[in-house]
């Protein structure tokens, strides 16, 4: 009886907590955003509450005007839609203010986002109207040739290899036979494409706005008015990520001009130089999520817009100056005991794990990206530095101070007790 009882009880617990785990979604009208960003367009969500929509100022943004179900996620503090559950275009267009005075009046239209790198690898292009369609028409007819040909080199290779297998038999029956030529592997697929949707297309001077949908009846449709900002960047550079030979995969980043890098001698880093624009912290996280908690409105961070790997880089040392150009390169394991990587220049061929500039650190060093008529492209030079350090053993003595001075003490009190002449008789 008691048994039973308590498996009631826990039975009724679970279907409690259950019940408490899942989250009440409420309909809404959200904005659906898209905004461009340097490693990709960044996809996020504009719900009740309300928070500011931030984009960045002369770049295309998609923000959509959407009917969901949203709801509280509290494992991240942010709420969520449940497009699966219902996911409805709001018809109307998008009225901008600014100062109370109205800018333009934007009209949905069809648009699409594609990378034509893969989805992991920008940059991604956003196509609008009928480019939009004629675009993702493409990407389908394109995909379906893909993977026909890779049905027919999979029944290819499986001829191929039948044709070895009597081939081989018959070599060891003695009988000659000849080798059939190989299938050739189709290219990789690489595209990839959203489907097509609906939304506004943003593309704003940096600015405080003020955006709402005027549905087609003429009202205001509820929920809809947000704040806009469109926000650039305060200064350009040329930003690199260094590549020690031997952390290959722990690269570091020399973002700020005229910085110093600091190194070993004989260490040999790979220089990977970037275009870079410094942007508002806070801005620049609320572009990629509206409801991020993340980002400092007084802090500044720089964003990598393009690889700068096609120039040519001068090396500046006691030596002399020198320029270089980048390879390619691979990053092979190594075998038996030695276990790690080694960075080896990538063979016809073969692909290459990254393309850099290599630097053997000999003393301090001064580099600086050239442009195409020699001349150092500003806010490129770095100073690369080793560290003079002198013999460590002054800094053991360190911990041993205050031991030595208070055993010096103890000393000098017990030979001051013992020069303290007996006490007088009475």
């Amino acid at each position: 009886m008691n048994r039973a009882v308590t498996t009631l009880v826990l039975v009724l617990l679970a279907a409690g907590i259950a019940r408490a785990q899942v989250p009440v979604k409420e309909r809404q009208f959200v904005y659906g955003i898209n905004a461009f960003a340097w490693e990709g367009y960044a996809g996020s969500l504009s719900a009740r509450p309300a928070h500011t929509i931030y984009v960045l100022a002369g770049h295309r943004s998609i923000v959509s005007a959407r009917e969901t179900l949203v709801y509280f996620w509290p494992i991240t503090g942010e709420y969520r839609a449940d497009w699966s559950g219902l996911n409805a275009s709001v018809a109307g267009a998008l009225e901008v203010f600014q100062a109370g005075r109205a800018v333009t009046v934007l009209p949905r239209q069809s648009y699409v986002i594609q990378y034509p790198n893969g989805p992991d690898s920008g940059p991604a292009v956003l196509y609008v109207g009928e480019e939009a369609e004629h675009r993702y028409r493409a990407f389908l007819e394109a995909r379906d040739r893909y993977r026909d040909a890779t049905a027919q080199y999979l029944e290819a290779r499986r001829r191929y290899l039948e044709a070895l297998d009597k081939a081989a038999a018959a070599r060891q029956r003695g009988v000659t036979a000849t080798l059939p030529p190989a299938p050739d592997e189709p290219e990789p697929f690489q595209l990839f494409s959203s489907e097509v949707h609906d939304g506004f297309l943003i593309n704003l001077p940096a600015g405080r706005y003020t955006v709402r949908v005027r549905a087609p009846d003429g009202q205001i449709v509820e929920g809809s008015q947000r704040s806009l900002v469109a926000f650039s960047h305060r200064r350009e550079a040329v930003g690199f990520t260094i590549v020690p030979q031997t952390r290959w995969t722990v690269p570091e980043r020399a973002d700020e001009p005229a910085s110093t890098i600091y190194a070993r001698q004989d260490q040999v880093l790979y220089f990977q130089p970037f275009a870079a624009r410094e942007y508002n912290d806070l801005a620049y996280a609320h572009l990629t999520n509206p409801q991020s908690a993340e980002g400092r409105s007084d802090g500044w961070r720089w964003e990598y817009t393009q690889s700068l790997g096609g120039s040519r880089l001068q090396v500046t040392g006691a030596s002399g100056a020198e320029t270089i150009t980048s390879r390619p390169y691979r990053v092979e394991q190594k075998t038996g005991e030695a276990l790690g990587y080694e960075v080896i220049e990538r063979q016809a061929g073969q692909t290459a794990d990254f393309t850099g500039f290599k630097i053997q650190v000999v003393g301090t060093m001064q580099v600086a990206l050239l442009d195409a008529s020699g001349r150092p492209v500003p806010g490129s030079k770095r100073i690369v530095r080793v560290p003079h350090l002198g013999p460590a053993w002054p800094l053991g003595i360190v911990p041993l101070l205050p031991l030595t001075l208070g055993a010096a003490i103890v000393a000098r009190r017990r030979e001051q007790l013992g020069r303290t002449p007996p006490p007088r008789e009475g």
